[in-house]
């Protein structure tokens, strides 16, 4: 099989032809035999364009193309063309923004020297561009979100979302880049129940509220990383725990809120916690410190993670306390101070005390002055010689239960202290 390739007279042909054509070229690239031949779309490159940049110019638009015609040996045209026949422009002097007409210059691959390659046209003439001031700017970043969220979820608002990059850095010409007020980003979806957390891509917005389409500038980013939230929701009802005092309890008392539940909106997680918790208690009253009809008014306490969306913060709370309660005030004169800090001296100035109790009729009659006791505790008082105000503690001794009977309200008593 190879012999018969070897003795075949196609191939000899072949290899005689291929020969031939070399030997061609090469005699033809020694005697002096020249071609000619036209490169078109050389493009300009410019040099100095550091020197723009320095004094906030830049070059716009797409660079200017030459064409030349040249003679060469075919050899040397076979290395010629628009990649490498290099056309340049010296814009280091330019100082203005403006349209300019400068000259060009040509310059051959290395390798080949101008003694190979005689210029026919296009060695020397003029280009035409222009030059444009440059600026950079951050731009602000807005988000808006056109889906929806599920049943029992609510979406953020517009200054919910947050934005990685927080501005945009956009650079090129001056005009373009003046022209922009705003970047938008659009955030869709249906009946989502979770945040949203993804790039997107997103759109120049002009002064006058219009898209910019096409605007021909550079960006630090093509996209936006956003973080949107979507909240859960959930009708939260509000109590009010009452403690029992000065004969009041809750089989005596009661309390009207302005508000029996309030809507919060958080995290799923957030709002699964207090919903496991039943209710919102907003305060914790003592009835020792509260008359019937008495309205208090509480903010609505809710965690970082929650928001109340309802639309009010405040409930007020008006007390009820069963009319069969009976009050009066008892001056009390057994006032006594206990834990006088050593080296000091105490002395009692408040002689008597008025004391109001509350309770069932038949225990309030039977209180008397005896059954009053006032105490003092000066441990945390300024060891300082001089007068003063100190909260005392008020007891009925061996009159009843506190849910029976008891002390209202807060009192307290002028201490003297002097060293000794």
């Amino acid at each position: 099989m190879g012999k018969k390739i070897l003795d075949s007279k196609i191939l000899y042909i072949f290899l005689s032809i291929l020969i031939a054509v070399i030997m061609w070229f090469y005699v033809t690239s020694l005697d002096g035999n020249e071609d000619s031949k036209s490169i078109s779309n050389i493009p300009v490159t410019f040099v100095g364009v550091e020197a723009l940049e320095q004094r906030g110019l830049m070059i716009v638009g797409d660079p200017p193309r030459v064409s030349v015609r040249v003679s060469a040996a075919p050899m040397v045209l076979a290395q010629l063309d628009n990649q490498s026949v290099r056309v340049s422009v010296d814009v280091s002097q330019i100082e203005e923004a403006s349209q300019y007409t400068l000259a060009y210059t040509t310059s051959l691959p290395v390798g080949i020297s101008s003694t190979q390659v005689r210029f026919l046209s296009g060695q020397t003439g003029n280009v035409t561009f222009t030059v444009a001031r440059y600026r950079s700017r951050e731009i602000p970043i807005e988000g808006v979100f056109t889906g929806s969220a599920a049943e029992g979820y609510l979406a953020g608002g517009a200054d919910d979302f947050v934005f990685s990059p927080e501005t945009l850095t956009v650079s090129g010409q001056a005009d373009l880049v003046n022209q922009i007020d705003h970047v938008l980003v659009t955030v869709d979806g249906q009946d989502l129940k979770e945040p949203v957390n993804s790039d997107y891509r997103y759109q120049f917005i002009g002064i006058d509220g219009e898209p910019l389409e096409d605007l021909e500038v550079e960006v630090s980013s093509e996209t936006i990383h956003v973080y949107f939230p979507i909240y859960a929701t959930a009708e939260i009802p509000l109590k009010v725990t009452l403690i029992t005092g000065a004969g009041a309890s809750e089989s005596n008392a009661s309390c009207e809120l302005s508000a029996d539940s309030i809507l919060v909106a958080g995290s799923s997680q957030a709002v699964a916690a207090i919903q496991e918790e039943g209710a919102l208690t907003i305060a914790a009253i003592d009835l020792a410190t509260v008359e019937d009809g008495d309205v208090l008014t509480f903010n609505i306490p809710l965690t970082d993670e929650l928001t109340n969306i309802s639309g009010f913060t405040e409930v007020t709370v008006t007390i009820h306390i069963d009319g069969e309660l009976q009050t009066a005030t008892i001056e009390a004169g057994n006032i006594d101070y206990i834990n006088c800090p050593e080296g000091w001296t105490a002395r009692i100035l408040t002689q008597v005390l008025p004391v109001e109790i509350r309770g069932t009729p038949e225990l309030v009659e039977a209180v008397t002055a005896e059954n009053v006791r006032v105490s003092v505790d000066l441990s945390n008082i300024h060891e300082a010689a001089g007068q003063y105000s100190v909260t005392a503690d008020v007891y009925l001794d061996s009159v009843g239960t506190e849910d029976q009977i008891g002390v209202m309200n807060s009192y307290e008593v002028v201490v003297e202290l002097s060293r000794g």
